[in-house]
């Protein structure tokens, strides 16, 4: 044994004991760092919000609370980062991954889901009272329907309260219950006349008796939605004691902000048998990770500060990090197994995202195959707004009677992406092994003008096996402008931008881009209202291309007002610039479009078909007599981006190319970057690409390559240094690396980059910088 003098021995506990404070000095300057971002990227506007109360019951606003409280971030950089749901069935056990196999694995983890959920979201709850009192306050008859109304007291004293109304068909039970806010007394009298007891309580914005239990209950920090889940499960304790209750068959039910509480009212009380929650959004089915500007739902910025009372004031530390939050809504959804949950909601409603809806409910769906009872998850999307009609809320309780054994009504499982890439893979496992052995194609500079087409030519193949094999087509016989009332009706449900200034003309049904695309294009004009020309008699143009916005398509964008691609297009507008809008393929009106597009045309690709489309788009501009041919320009943002890039590669009309936080390398691709899987697996845009998932090394082009195709014409790229999709490190490497194309084709002025300390959403900023990037190109 090696024996240490007592001096040795204290020196070392020294050296440590200063190690282990520069440790801690450094975790604390880090999440200070981390403070200076976040308030920097969030939108602090809860103080003069109208549905925002005060946060806390010491704190009018965030900012408050953050004073107060001197609470920091966490460290981020000590924390994994889950890009995609954190998955269920798998937990961690010293530092390592598990799957749960058993029931009694999964019960441990609902804990620890419950602990996390309420550290984060929803706050602390206090424990169950052991005082409920009741008293009636009223009752009537309307025909053979009995209504009480009922007054809950319980806590210190008697304090706290709880209102009711219950609505008690005719006959003797015992009856299932079906509760709901004080908001859905319509819904409840639907219930009724399906033979429910109906259940109307006090905890919604109309009427909230929960409002005082912040006061009541000072040692919990449950917030106004975790409150009013809590003041439910207080009702239930009632209910449970009545001998025409059903206990075994209590519903709970809620629509946005009363439908996110149902949903918590169902994950934290196992008496509720069944939960409906219709267009709960963000904080209810929508998870937190896909709440972001890229996906153009209500983002987590949005809601805590629009509603900052309803979210704990630390979720909000998570903007623009959302891949690093322990827990996510998929997690909460899976506590309500082995019961029932439904989920409805407008597959076109502005602050959904129909697509991270599903991917929710697939995920939260495995532990209910796990305990046997898949059938008990479901979810009803519907057409329309925000708004539901009678229709809906019986579609509802058309459920609760199949799952509650009263009637047999047949249920349509009805998916818009039920695409899987295994099936995908196993359906082409064939090709698997080519595609394996193809040799990637690098960069080689500097080179000869030979090699340099050669090369370009071998990379623009591989760009094309990527897309697939587009199917034999024929062009449009006549692109033209269509009357205003023949626009689809969906459109009328998703809005459009509104550019002030412009002449506004719309492109099909009839005389539709290539196949049978709408478009609308936003046209300058001078102060006479004609069409504002350039001196050389023509219009130059940017076809813009959107994000991930399933629900809506270019409809809305990105912005704190909710106005982001209106003023982004009023911007380039008033410089002059014609700009042409469409739904990419499989987004907003053309969702649908391809739900079943890999059964239709297995050897091609969505990538493919929004590269084949923005080019149609790009024939069709042509044929306008207006547009300058030579002067056609790509603005891609995101999702869009990635598809400018693929187009301007593939096709020498496109003029110039701006895009906005676009791409994270492929053959950087790793398990916080999923650059590969993101596009193969999540949304099924570039199944090829998935063969790689584990070798991204051997992808047979990156973008690099793909870049060295657009060479030597004008390119902005923006790629923010905050956003969590893309390693910053590895696109500074390839656009590095494309630069010196650039620079062998003497053009390396052509290349722009731009880094904003920023996450992934086009800023006022970059507007002007991306319309003086188009303005200094188009007059060269």
């Amino acid at each position: 044994m090696v024996k240490y003098s007592k001096f040795r021995i204290t020196s070392l506990l020294l050296i440590l004991g200063l190690s282990g404070q520069l440790a801690a000095q450094s975790q604390i300057s880090r999440r200070q760092q981390y403070l200076q971002e976040s308030l920097r990227i969030n939108e602090p506007k809860d103080h003069r919000h109208p549905i925002s109360r005060r946060v806390t019951i010491q704190d009018s606003t965030w900012l408050d609370w953050l004073h107060r409280t001197n609470e920091l971030p966490p460290d981020f950089s000590q924390m994994p980062s889950i890009p995609f749901l954190p998955d269920p069935l798998t937990t961690q056990r010293n530092g390592k991954s598990y799957a749960i196999k058993t029931v009694d694995e999964w019960n441990i983890r609902r804990q620890w889901i419950k602990r996390q959920f309420q550290h984060w979201v929803s706050g602390t709850v206090p424990p169950a009272p052991d005082n409920v009192k009741a008293r009636t306050l009223s009752e009537k008859t309307e025909g053979s329907t009995k209504i009480q109304m009922i007054e809950l007291t319980f806590g210190k004293d008697g304090q706290a309260k709880m209102t009711f109304e219950l609505m008690i068909p005719a006959g003797t039970g015992p009856f299932p219950v079906y509760m709901t806010p004080w908001t859905h007394r319509n819904w409840a009298q639907l219930a009724v006349r399906r033979g429910y007891m109906a259940c109307v309580y006090a905890g919604a914005d109309s009427r909230d008796d929960t409002q005082a239990y912040q006061a009541l209950y000072p040692a919990y920090d449950f917030t106004a939605l975790m409150r009013r889940a809590w003041g439910a499960s207080r009702v239930i304790d009632y209910l449970v004691t009545r001998r025409d209750v059903n206990s075994a068959q209590i519903a709970i039910s809620g629509h946005s902000r009363n439908g996110k509480q149902a949903l918590w009212a169902g994950a934290f009380d196992e008496r509720i048998a069944a939960v409906v929650s219709s267009s709960c959004g963000t904080g209810g089915i929508t998870p937190w990770r896909m709440s972001d500007p890229q996906h153009t739902n209500q983002t987590l910025d949005d809601i805590t500060s629009n509603a900052a009372h309803w979210f704990h004031p630390r979720l909000r530390f998570f903007f623009g990090r959302e891949d690093k939050l322990p827990i996510d809504q998929n997690l909460l959804i899976a506590l309500i197994a082995p019961r029932n949950v439904l989920f409805q909601y407008s597959t076109a409603e502005q602050q959904l995202n129909p697509w991270a809806n599903e991917q929710c409910y697939y995920s939260a769906r495995k532990v209910f195959e796990l305990m046997g009872v898949a059938d008990r998850i479901a979810l009803a999307p519907r057409m329309g707004e925000h708004a539901v009609a009678a229709r809906d809320v019986e579609q509802c309780i058309d459920f609760l009677d199949t799952r509650f054994g009263r009637r047999n009504i047949p249920w349509q499982r009805n998916l818009f992406f039920d695409f899987r890439y295994t099936e995908w893979a196993a359906a082409h496992k064939r090709d698997s092994v080519d595609a394996l052995n193809k040799k990637p194609l690098h960069l080689q500079v500097p080179a000869t003008t030979a090699s340099l087409k050669k090369q370009k030519d071998d990379i623009l193949e591989n760009i094309q096996w990527l897309l697939g094999t587009e199917p034999s087509g024929v062009k449009p016989d006549l692109v033209a402008v269509t009357e205003p009332s023949r626009v689809d009706w969906m459109d009328r449900i998703t809005g459009r931008p509104v550019v002030k200034g412009t002449k506004t003309e719309y492109i099909g049904p009839y005389t539709a881009i290539g196949d049978h695309i709408a478009a609308t294009i936003y046209y300058p004009t001078d102060s006479s209202g004609a069409k504002k020309l350039r001196s050389n008699g023509k219009i130059p143009v940017i076809i813009y291309l959107h994000q991930y916005a399933y629900a809506h398509g270019y409809a809305h964008g990105y912005s704190t007002e909710r106005q982001g691609n209106s003023k982004l297009f009023q911007t380039m507008t008033d410089q002059g610039f014609a700009v042409m809008a469409l739904d990419l393929f499989g987004f907003g009106t053309r969702m649908q479009e391809a739900t079943y597009f890999y059964k239709r045309f297995p050897e091609w690709s969505k990538m493919g078909k929004i590269v084949s489309d923005t080019r149609a788009c790009i024939d069709a501009l042509e044929t306008f007599e207006v547009i300058d041919k030579d002067r056609i320009f790509l603005l891609g943002n995101t999702l869009g981006g990635q598809a400018a890039l693929l187009t301007a590669a593939m096709d020498q009309r496109v003029a110039g190319i701006a895009t906005v936080a676009a791409f994270s390398p492929w053959r950087a691709s790793d398990s916080r970057y999923e650059s590969i899987r993101s596009l193969s697996d999540w949304h099924g845009l570039l199944p090829r690409l998935g063969w790689y998932a584990h070798r991204p090394q051997q992808v047979p082009v990156d973008y690099a390559e793909i870049i060295s195709c657009i060479t030597p014409r004008p390119l902005l790229v923006i790629a923010p240094e905050m956003d969590r999709y893309s390693n910053i490190k590895a696109v500074r490497s390839e656009l590095a690396l494309a630069k010196k194309v650039y620079h062998e084709h003497q053009a390396a002025e052509n290349l722009r980059t731009y880094f904003p300390l920023e996450i992934n959403r086009i800023t006022l900023d970059m507007h002007a910088r991306i319309t003086d990037f188009f303005n200094e190109v188009s007059i060269k």
